[in-house]
């Protein structure tokens, strides 16, 4: 048999890796979330978009969100987007998908604290040396005119969205553009925010 040469060490870093010790920066990352899928499709026994609606989707009325791997690029009853993509391989870092009404629902689930978690949830990350960073579990942290804002967005071959909460007072709002693949939805959910906060 063969023997093959050990590749040698990368002498630069490989985009999108941190090249930082843990725990001494913070830099966001798709493949934590399918981490943290498989994680929890091996604790629960059963596939994510299962365990997804019947213990978050369903019990929210959120009849019309699911994960989607395919092999169709949609989920039944999808609107096809403008140039279909395979559907994602991976579930938990994409393969989400929603209406802006069950997202509107999901929001008020945690502005209310429907599910137990969002105490858990908000809380932003922290370095080792204690130093905050802006980002919780699944989303950004940040403050708009001196409240407290969560959100988070999304995107896909032509398609953007973005959710936006401040649970004081109340407040929540989705941004969803189909044939977009720009990032203008951030400007957009700030203007909006200026509205009607």
């Amino acid at each position: 048999m063969r023997s093959w040469p050990r590749p040698a060490a990368p002498t630069t870093p490989v985009i999108g890796c941190s090249t930082r010790p843990p725990g001494t920066g913070y830099t966001y990352s798709n493949a934590g979330c399918a981490c943290l899928a498989t994680v929890v499709q091996r604790a629960a026994g059963q596939p994510l978009p299962r365990f997804a609606r019947d213990h978050l989707f369903d019990p929210l009325g959120m009849y019309q969100t699911c994960f989607w791997t395919g092999p169709e690029p949609a989920p039944p009853g999808a609107a096809p987007l403008a140039s279909p993509r395979p559907a994602p391989l991976s579930c938990g870092d994409g393969g989400a998908w929603s209406t802006p009404a069950d997202l509107l629902r999901w929001a008020e689930a945690l502005n209310t604290d429907r599910l137990g978690i969002s105490e858990l949830m908000q809380t932003p990350g922290t370095l080792d040396d204690g130093t905050p960073v802006d980002y919780a579990w699944g989303m950004g942290v940040r403050t708009h005119a001196g409240r407290l804002v969560y959100r988070h967005g999304g995107g896909w071959p032509s398609l953007r969205a973005q959710l936006a909460r401040m649970p004081e007072p109340g407040l929540s709002l989705v941004i969803v553009a189909l044939a977009d693949d720009t990032e203008r939805r951030i400007p957009l959910a700030d203007d909006l925010l200026n509205l009607l906060a």
